[in-house]
């Protein structure tokens, strides 16, 4: 039992579970049931204890020992896989070698989604309050830059648009970054970190990126693909309050701030970057829950960072990676809630059926374009009904002026929508049906006047991922 000054006595234990020690806590509740001591007899003489094994220290073999000596694998390395909304395939795996105390580790992380892979190699001291972490990495990342009037003009649109492939770009970043990490309490810390980093982002297609290198030119002044170093310095605060189950998040939050800045310094290129990422879980009952997530993201500067995002829990109903922009900006709202428990078993969770009903909103673009979220007054707008294509011109076919009014996205996006969860081999599995919307059947049936109107926008789309929810 532990008594911590003036408190009331309470009940203390110690228990082991995937590789973590805890210390848990239990108040003392009204007794069950009493017994007289007497019922149990005179207590009786007091025996030092002896260690059933006795040792002898040899002084002259005491020595401290080394800070990388007997290092063992820290548990068994894990499996991870995905599949994207968009069907692109995930796969990684990690290994950690640490000390007795756990409190120096060495880690190798692999990855690979579609062709392109990532490798990261780090070392991690936590033997003071002020931990720090360095580590070299080569990353490769995909993204579909298929934004006519930034990376290319309209005119080569219904090109590119007939297969999404065409528009795939990578990023990739090769270099090493480290870390100072100061711990406020268990649930905040503070990091500082500052690395040189090797940017390259280009499409795939040869002809495409030359095209896109002139156009980007000729429209900003600049490109927007970057290539070239960068020296990034920043700060971070996190805040960790989530509980987890074997399902994922079950209650509490977790919010991340960050701030970089990349300066000029001879050849090196220039940027500021701020990135906000809250989540919030309230439980409700067992295991049901209302899950909200918050993130906003801005880039500005000489040679600006953008984000991407889109499909899978992020903005379920659109294509994956959809959204592209050095300002960005999305909201998830979504209520969880079992149907079939799950087992646990020694081959990890199997079976059990959750259900989830969604709402998301969000948008993307780059510093200079027109952006509005909502609008609710009334404007004259006319359509396009298509494309007169000569092969040598391409001009629009115009609708007659049409007024429109209330509430609408303008640049914005919107669905909502259900979805079922289950675990084969303790991976998740999603399966969701996704309305797009505007808010506005009228705005609708404008805007999107050449593909079908607000009938087509909004019919109902089906995809099938595997991965956590956020």
């Amino acid at each position: 039992m532990l008594r911590a000054g003036r408190e009331e006595p309470r009940i203390a234990f110690v228990s082991y579970y995937k590789g973590d020690w805890e210390l848990h806590t239990l108040d003392r509740r009204d007794p069950i049931a009493t017994a007289a001591s007497s019922d149990f007899g005179s207590p009786g003489p007091v025996i030092d204890f002896q260690a059933p094994v006795s040792h002898t220290l040899i002084a002259e073999n005491q020595r401290r020992k080394g800070a990388f000596e007997k290092l063992f694998l820290d548990g068994r390395p894990p499996v991870n896989v995905g599949v994207t909304s968009s069907g692109d395939v995930f796969g990684g795996s990690a290994v950690t070698f640490s000390d007795v105390l756990g409190d120096k580790q060495f880690s190798m992380y692999a990855a690979s989604i579609s062709q392109y892979r990532t490798l990261a190699f780090s070392f991690f001291n936590a033997a003071r309050r002020l931990n720090y972490s360095v580590q070299g990495y080569s990353q490769t990342q995909f993204f579909y830059g298929a934004l006519e009037g930034v990376f290319y003009d309209p005119v080569v649109s219904n090109l590119i648009n007939v297969d999404r492939d065409l528009a795939v770009a990578t990023r990739t970043v090769r270099g090493g970054t480290a870390f100072g990490i100061w711990p406020f309490d268990r649930y905040r810390r503070i990091e500082l970190f500052g690395g040189l980093l090797q940017y390259k982002e280009e499409f795939n297609d040869p002809s495409l990126q030359a095209y896109s290198e002139g156009y980007q030119q000729e429209t900003f002044g600049r490109q927007l693909f970057r290539s070239g170093l960068y020296i990034p310095l920043g700060i971070n605060f996190v805040q960790e309050t989530t509980v987890f189950r074997e399902f994922g998040p079950l209650a509490g939050n977790t919010m991340r701030l960050s701030y970089e800045v990349s300066p000029n310094i001879g050849d090196t290129l220039g940027r500021q970057t701020a990135d906000v990422d809250a989540r919030y879980y309230l439980r409700l009952g067992g295991s049901g829950l209302m899950a909200f997530r918050a993130r906003g993201f801005r880039s500005w500067g000489d040679a600006p960072d953008f984000m991407y995002f889109g499909g899978n829990s992020e903005m379920r109903g659109y294509e994956y990676l959809e959204f592209l922009g050095s300002e960005a900006a999305f909201l998830n709202a979504e209520l969880r809630f079992p149907f079939i428990e799950a087992m646990l078993t020694p081959l990890g969770v199997m079976g059990g059926i959750r259900g989830v009903l969604f709402g998301n909103m969000g948008g993307a673009s780059f510093d200079g374009q027109p952006f509005k979220w909502l609008s609710t007054s009334a404007e004259v707008y006319t359509p396009v009904l298509g494309i007169n294509d000569t092969g040598f011109t391409r001009t629009p076919i115009l609708g007659p002026p049409t007024r429109v009014d209330g509430l609408r996205l303008v640049d914005a996006r919107a669905s909502y929508g259900i979805g079922l969860e289950t675990f084969a081999l303790g991976f998740p599995i999603h399966f969701d049906w996704a309305w797009r919307t505007l808010f506005n059947q009228q705005w609708e049936d404008l805007r999107f006047a050449s593909s079908g109107g607000s009938a087509a926008f909004r019919k109902a789309r089906f995809a099938v991922w595997i991965g956590y929810d956020f």
